[in-house]
């Protein structure tokens, strides 16, 4: 059962001294994303966001760490909303990066993916929180 709250995944490389981040193309709307979402059953955070990353790129990475960014998203985004009776309009997303050593494979839900510098992966992803994500795991690197 779908869990009330939401994951964001930041996969990166260090590629001559510079950090690269991955980003993914939505294969229902064209927008590109970092990979996200949702938590299932018990999970914690950080175990949706390694099954999330599996699932939706076939990749594991190491050195997670979990960001300060995070946003609010409406609960009536998602499906079974209805029984999450502690979270009455909203639900938390939180956000996380990675490192990884391998490029995608990518699930249906994405039609391609980009290494990207800080500044094309800026200009590229539609939302604030994404863009807030990298900003700070950029700063972090």
């Amino acid at each position: 059962m779908r869990a009330p709250f939401q994951v964001l995944i930041f996969p990166c490389q260090i590629v001559d001294c510079k950090p690269k981040f991955l980003i993914a193309r939505r294969s229902d709307s064209g927008i590109w994303q970092a990979f996200s979402g949702g938590g299932e059953d018990n999970e914690s955070w950080l175990e949706a966001a390694n099954r999330e990353l599996a699932e939706e790129a076939q990749l594991t990475g190491f050195n997670w760490q979990k960001l300060d960014a995070m946003c609010m998203l409406p609960k009536v985004y998602y499906k079974g909303h209805e029984s999450w009776s502690n979270h009455s309009y909203v639900v938390p997303e939180y956000s996380f990066s990675v490192q990884v050593s391998d490029s995608p494979i990518l699930s249906l839900e994405h039609s391609e993916y980009r290494w990207c510098s800080f500044q094309e992966a800026s200009e590229l992803l539609k939302f604030d929180s994404n863009r807030v994500a990298l900003w700070e795991l950029n700063e972090r690197l």
